[in-house]
């Protein structure tokens, strides 16, 4: 599936929420999984869902390391 950023905020202390715009169809509910890929790079981490719905993905996520 192919997203496109739509936001990237600061919520917290190296925390931040992601929104991404795309076909959510697949996404049955928050608490999945899903990995995200780069050209160049690649995230092997999960990041967890925190919603998905009307074709915007959210995902929370923190800043560690």
């Amino acid at each position: 599936m192919i997203f496109t950023v739509k936001t990237n905020e600061k919520i917290a202390k190296d925390v931040y929420l992601m929104t991404l715009s795309g076909d959510t169809s697949k996404i049955t509910s928050p608490g999945g999984f899903v990995e995200l890929e780069l050209p160049g790079l690649y995230l092997r981490r999960p990041i967890s869902v925190c919603d998905a719905q009307d074709g915007i993905l959210t995902l929370i996520y923190k800043v560690v390391g």
